[in-house]
C-alpha cells in the first residue's frame, strides 16, 4: 500500500493470521473488569527507536484500561526476534496472560516491525504481524502494532492510528483569544494548526472518505460592549492542498455542518429572521433542501450511520430536547423526554448509541441514547463538558471540559462511563472530530 500523501508510509505490508480455535477474552462492554496482564517484547539489534516505539505501543493499550502492560524489568526471558519461541512457565510466573513477542529491523530508511502474539496460558500463538515503512513514520507503525493486538483480543476494530480535528485556542493580550482549527494524532500528538486565526472557527467535521472537513467561521464585532458574530458561514478545508472554500452563502446564518454517510451531502442548521431550522445542500448540484419548519430553533443534526434518518436538537416541545426524523425531514419523533436541555447528538458509527450533551440545575454531562429513545444513561460530568465525538468502533467517546478555572481541555471516555482521561493540547482545545479509521491524509 501507497501512503496517498507521499511523506508518509512509502511501503505498507501487513499480515494478520488468526488461530481459529482461540477466543476472544476481553467483553468490552462490560463496565468493571480485571485487566489482561501482556507483555509487550521488543527486540531491535540496531536500537533505533526501541524505547520510543514501546512507549507508544504501552500507552495506546493501557489508555484502554483493558490491558496492563508488565513492565520489562519483570521478564523473566527475554526475546531477541519471533523466531525465538517462548519459554512458557518463565512467563507464567509473572503472571502474564498475553505476550507480544516482536523485532523491529532498519533498511536504509526503512523500518520493519513484526511480531507474533501468543496465548501464554493455552501456550500456542494466536496471531502474526508486520509492516514496514519510512523511519520517520515509526509512530504510526506503533499505532498498527496497537490496533493489530487490540483488534485479535477485543474482536473490536482498533481505532490508534486516526486523527482528531479540534480548536485551539490561544489567549491574547486584552481578553482577545485567537481561535484556530488544528488536527492531532488521537493520543494527543503530531499537532498541526490548519488555519490562522484570523476569523473565529467552531465545529469542524471530518468528511467520509477523509480528505476534507466542513467547519463554521465567522468575524466578530463589538455592539454594546458585547461581542456579535458577523459574516458567518460554513466553509470546507481540503486536506491534500491545504486550501479553504466557501460552500456558498445563504441568507442568514449557517451553523453545525455535517456530512452525510455518501459524503455528496452537507447537513447544518440555518438562522433566518428569529428560527432556525435544518437544511441539506447538495456538494454537487449545489441544491439548498429545507427539512424542518416553524418557529422552532432546530440545530446541530446528525446522520445516521445508513443515512437513513437525522437526529437534532430542538425547542419545539419547550425546552431543548433530541428528535428523530427520517432523512428527508418526514415522520419527527421525540427521542428524550428528561427535565434538563438536550444538546449536540451525534449517532455512533455503529448506530447503536447517540451520544449528546445534557445540562441543567444538576450540571453538565455526557450521556447515551439508544435511537428509539431506550437506554439513556450519563457517562462523563463536570463543569461545562460538551460536543461529544465517536472513536471509528463507536466505543470511547471524545467531548471538550472546560473547568472552573476556565481551562478548555480535551477527555476521552469509553462508552460504558469508564477510564476518562485528558488528551494532552499546546494550547486550550474544544469541538474535538475524531476521524475514521484509516481514512485520513
Amino acid at each position: 500500500m501507497v501512503n496517498s500523501i507521499k511523506k508518509a508510509i512509502v511501503v505498507f505490508y501487513m499480515a494478520f493470521a488468526f488461530c481459529c480455535d482461540a477466543s476472544v477474552v476481553i467483553n468490552i462492554n462490560k463496565g468493571v473488569m480485571k485487566p489482561i496482564n501482556m507483555v509487550f517484547n521488543l527486540f531491535d539489534a540496531a536500537d533505533s527507536v526501541k524505547n520510543e516505539f514501546c512507549r507508544v505501543v504501552n500507552n495506546d493499550l493501557q489508555s484502554t484500561f483493558l490491558f496492563r502492560l508488565i513492565p520489562e524489568g519483570a521478564f523473566m526471558q527475554i526475546l531477541r526476534g519471533v523466531d525465538q519461541k517462548p519459554t512458557f512457565h518463565l512467563w507464567k510466573t509473572i503472571n502474564a496472560q498475553y505476550l507480544v513477542n516482536a523485532e523491529l529491523k532498519t533498511d536504509g530508511d526503512q523500518l520493519r516491525v513484526a511480531f507474533v502474539l501468543y496465548d501464554v496460558l493455552s501456550e500456542i500463538s494466536v496471531g502474526t504481524f508486520s509492516a514496514s515503512g519510512n523511519i520517520k513514520e515509526w509512530r504510526k507503525l506503533a499505532h498498527m502494532v496497537s490496533n493489530s493486538i487490540y483488534e485479535r483480543i477485543t474482536g473490536e476494530v482498533g481505532y490508534f492510528d486516526t486523527k482528531v480535528l479540534y480548536v485551539a485556542i490561544q489567549q491574547q493580550s486584552k481578553g482577545r483569544k485567537i481561535h484556530r482549527l488544528a488536527m492531532m494524532d488521537q493520543d494527543g500528538y503530531g499537532h498541526k494548526f490548519l488555519t490562522d486565526g484570523n476569523t473565529i472557527v467552531l465545529t469542524p467535521r471530518f468528511s467520509p472518505n477523509g480528505r476534507e472537513f466542513s467547519f463554521f467561521s465567522y468575524r466578530e464585532r463589538i455592539v454594546n460592549g458585547r461581542r456579535v458574530p458577523i459574516s458567518a458561514s460554513v466553509y470546507r478545508y481540503n486536506l491534500t492542498n491545504k486550501k479553504t472554500e466557501l460552500i456558498a452563502n445563504f441568507e442568514g446564518m449557517t451553523y453545525a455542518p455535517r456530512y452525510s454517510p455518501g459524503g455528496n451531502l452537507l447537513v447544518f442548521s440555518l438562522s433566518r429572521r428569529g428560527s432556525s431550522s435544518i437544511y441539506t445542500f447538495d456538494l454537487l448540484t449545489r441544491h439548498l433542501t429545507r427539512l424542518t419548519k416553524g418557529q422552532f430553533i432546530d440545530t446541530s443534526p446528525c446522520y445516521s450511520p445508513d443515512g437513513k434518518h437525522i437526529v437534532f436538537n430542538s425547542d419545539r416541545g419547550g425546552t431543548p430536547q433530541l428528535y428523530v426524523m427520517d432523512a428527508d425531514g418526514s415522520n419527527i419523533r421525540r427521542l428524550s423526554f428528561g427535565r434538563a436541555r438536550y444538546a449536540t447528538p451525534v449517532w455512533s458509527p455503529r448506530g447503536d448509541w447517540i451520544a449528546f450533551t445534557r445540562f441543567g440545575s444538576g450540571g453538565f454531562y455526557i450521556g447515551v441514547i439508544h435511537p428509539d429513545g431506550t437506554g439513556e444513561r450519563m457517562i462523563a460530568s463536570g463543569h461545562l463538558v460538551e460536543g461529544p465525538t465517536w472513536s471509528p468502533n463507536g466505543r470511547v467517546i471524545m467531548f471538550s471540559h472546560k473547568d472552573y478555572a476556565k481551562r478548555e481541555k480535551i477527555f476521552s471516555v469509553d462508552v460504558t462511563g469508564y477510564n476518562k482521561h485528558e488528551i494532552p493540547t499546546p494550547y486550550n482545545a474544544i469541538d474535538p472530530e475524531w476521524s475514521a479509521k484509516n481514512k485520513f491524509l
